[in-house]
């Protein structure tokens, strides 16, 4: 099950962390991070939703019984792949005729690009699956110097020409495998790329280990709210806990 993509509302997103404070006899003390404790909250502001959109929230909210079972949930501020810059670790699957240099110059002034040749005689991708809807619509973009490369999401696929200078380039499309691919005997420096359940690019989020797709978050509340504005308009606020690694 997972939370259904609604098309209107402002977001905030907030990181908690618990601190544990140990006061010594002495009258030091020591401070202790509680990883255990930490968590994500998302405060979805919804307006403007349609009767069906609040339906689907509605549908899910009764299938997970409130905030008692998990659900995954697209984090909408966020960049859903992992290891966004890296792409020579996992989850990241590389053609194995794709010779990847890391430290390249990147457009933000940093050294955090990849230079990647493809020495085979066929096109060849570097590519992330994910563990989501493959209804939804997603943006794929990333920064691209030198040659031509394709974007595939799912079965779409878009071409971008070759560019002097750092473009950053995207698509949209369904499907829950994200690629950007080189042809035979081309080369082309890349960097950050980024996976997005919506239909344009926001600002590139960096990551890590781990990317905006989460499958153990739960409802924050045990009852949600809504003001019907209209016979197809309606308003709520919507808490979305996630507190698993």
């Amino acid at each position: 099950m997972t939370f259904p993509q609604l098309m209107v509302y402002p977001v905030t997103k907030r990181q908690i962390r618990r601190t544990v404070l140990n006061v010594l006899g002495d009258g030091r003390t020591d401070l202790l991070g509680d990883a255990d404790a930490a968590a994500i909250e998302w405060e979805i502001v919804a307006r403007g939703m349609t009767a069906a959109e609040w339906g689907s929230v509605q549908t899910l909210f009764t299938a997970v019984a409130g905030r008692w079972q998990a659900f995954t949930f697209l984090d909408p501020v966020g960049n859903l792949l992992a290891q966004s810059e890296n792409f020579a670790v996992s989850p990241w699957v590389v053609g194995p005729l794709l010779s990847l240099t890391s430290g390249v110059v990147d457009p933000l002034g940093t050294s955090r690009a990849t230079g990647v040749v493809n020495t085979g005689a066929a096109a060849a991708s570097i590519a992330q699956s994910l563990p989501v809807p493959g209804t939804f619509q997603y943006c794929l973009s990333v920064w691209v110097r030198g040659g031509a490369v394709t974007l595939t999401i799912g079965s779409s696929s878009k071409t971008f020409a070759a560019t002097a200078g750092w473009t950053r380039v995207s698509m949209t499309g369904s499907g829950t495998t994200f690629a950007v691919s080189l042809d035979a005997g081309a080369s082309a420096d890349l960097f950050g790329m980024q996976v997005e359940a919506q239909i344009a690019p926001s600002d590139y989020k960096q990551t890590g280990t781990r990317g905006g797709v989460y499958p153990k978050a739960r409802f924050g509340d045990d009852a949600l709210t809504v003001t019907a504005q209209g016979t197809d308009i309606f308003d709520a606020v919507i808490r979305i806990v996630n507190m698993e690694n």
